[in-house]
């Protein structure tokens, strides 16, 4: 087949090389993640899970606990808030502003359904963390049945 390489066909002196850097760069996964047209997805968030416990961390810097507003639903958690930035910026300017402000929503997917009540959040450090028990399954139940004549 042409067109394809091979790991031992790559050499820096083949023509093919640029191509395949740029398909191999591209495979890579990104630090942050990136929504269409280029726009950064904030906050950043982490998701781990054990056989008790799923967490959600998310970056979100420069907050305080009741910024924000918390929501789950089956196996979807929702984040949303509003963060402002450059604040006591009275007759300046900006050379320069890499932190994103104003409101925020996340909808993220858990790996299972948890339990609503058993949800807890803490914010420290400029993450917030939401820890989530998972709904234990419905244990089979045995139907007894019944003999009706007629």
């Amino acid at each position: 087949m042409t067109g394809f390489l091979r790991p031992d066909d790559r050499d820096a002196k083949s023509e093919w090389a640029p191509l395949q850097w740029g398909i191999d760069r591209l495979a890579q996964p990104t630090t942050r993640p990136v929504a269409r047209r280029g726009v950064r997805v904030f906050p950043s968030i982490i998701i781990s899970a054990t056989d008790e416990k799923v967490i959600v961390r998310a970056e979100v810097p420069g907050m305080k606990l009741e910024d924000f507003d918390i929501s789950v639903s089956g196996e979807i958690l929702t984040l949303q808030g509003s963060r402002l930035t450059g604040e006591g910026l009275e007759g300046g300017w900006y050379h320069g502003r890499e932190r994103e402000s104003g409101g925020f929503s996340r909808a993220i997917r858990l790996p299972v359904e948890v339990d609503v009540d058993a949800a807890e959040a803490t914010y420290m450090a400029g993450v917030l963390t939401v820890s989530l028990v998972p709904k234990k399954p419905a244990k089979p139940r045995a139907i007894s049945v019944k003999v009706v004549e007629g």
